[in-house]
């Protein structure tokens, strides 16, 4: 016997209820079952109210996980001489193998579905469906099929039920490593907005131009990138074509990354090098306004490994802390290198 009530203990601890349904006598396996059912109602009400009331499930769930270990080894411990017969019937339940296994994994069976049941229906007001998200994808991937004359790829639809859309990441067939965003409301069919293609096409195009210039200031000491804003409708995928409109409607965002070992003997220095490369920024750039942000790290982390991984993400180094920083949101304010303002992180 003792074999079978460690066995089933083992079995409780895994999943509540289970080694009930090991024991499988009738009251056992209906408070196995009942056990597992508050166990799944447990789990669907923690997600219906967005986990407000886990501070009370979370001790009932532990209780209920107790309970269910606790009744099986009383159930073996059980002595009494008025029941002689009680040891030989547990015996008896106990002395067929096939039937014991088969309990266990109709117990398992019933587990698996109530936790199954409880997150998926407590979580469906929240979530959308394979089906509902496949939907969005195909009206997303021809939505900019249309827009843009070319064919697209949905990677990642992700929805938020707060605001009622849809966050798509994409690519185009063409340049699969240029992936950009869009959103969509989870109308019928559903509205497509705020694509970036063409904010990060441009942003690229403004990278290859900006590399000679950081070639001649930076040399193998800084990596860039771009991304570009446009107030007009237009579809236009030249980057230097841009700006032919009022002034303003185009806005620049240059991000680098410089690996420079400053301090306060070599920061005027690197004041007067920023200065020249706003100076020479007009010449590469589109009519318009230019936000500058440069983040400083110590030379000897600029290594080809960085540099590869920085090629893959240039978000990279965020995990590490840089140096200094310097950021300006208007470019043509800088007048002398007085203006240039690098703070030491």
């Amino acid at each position: 016997m003792r074999k079978h009530q460690w066995f089933a203990a083992l079995l409780s601890l895994i999943c509540t209820g289970l080694g009930m349904f090991y024991i499988g006598t009738p009251g056992m396996i209906i408070g196995g079952v009942l056990l597992m059912a508050l166990q799944g109602a447990a789990l669907y009400i923690f997600f219906i109210t967005l986990g407000f009331l886990g501070l009370i499930i979370g001790p009932l769930v532990i209780v209920l996980h107790i309970v269910g270990l606790i009744i099986p080894i009383v159930y073996f411990n059980y002595r009494s001489p008025k029941k002689p017969m009680f040891d030989e019937k547990r015996r008896r339940q106990l002395s067929s193998p096939w039937k014991i296994i088969l309990r266990t994994l109709i117990g398992l069976a019933l587990f698996a579905g109530s936790i199954y049941g409880g997150y998926t229906w407590g979580s469906s007001p929240f979530m959308k469906t394979a089906a509902e998200k496949r939907v969005v994808q195909e009206a997303a991937e021809s939505y900019l099929e249309q827009k843009y004359s070319e064919p697209f790829k949905v990677t990642e639809v992700s929805y938020t039920w707060a605001v009622s859309s849809y966050n798509l990441r994409a690519h185009s067939e063409q340049a699969p490593d240029l992936e950009f965003t869009l959103n969509s409301d989870d109308g019928s069919p559903p509205t497509l907005s705020n694509d970036t293609y063409l904010n990060l096409l441009w942003g690229k195009q403004l990278e290859e131009q900006l590399k000679p210039l950081l070639d001649e200031l930076y040399p193998n000491q800084a990596f860039a990138q771009a991304y570009v804003f446009s107030d007009s409708e237009t579809l236009e995928r030249n980057y230097n074509s841009l700006g032919q409109e009022a002034d303003g409607a185009v806005r620049q965002n240059v991000s680098l990354i410089v690996f420079a070992d400053l301090a306060a003997a070599n920061l005027p220095e690197e004041q007067e090098r920023v200065l020249e490369l706003i100076r020479k920024l007009p010449s590469v750039t589109v009519k318009g306004e230019t936000d500058l942000q440069i983040n400083y790290y110590p030379s000897d982390l600029n290594t080809p490994d960085t540099a590869k991984k920085i090629g893959q993400d240039f978000d990279y180094m965020r995990g590490l802390p840089s140096t200094h920083f310097f950021r300006e949101f208007d470019i043509s304010k800088m007048a002398s290198a007085d203006d240039i303002e690098i703070r030491e992180m």
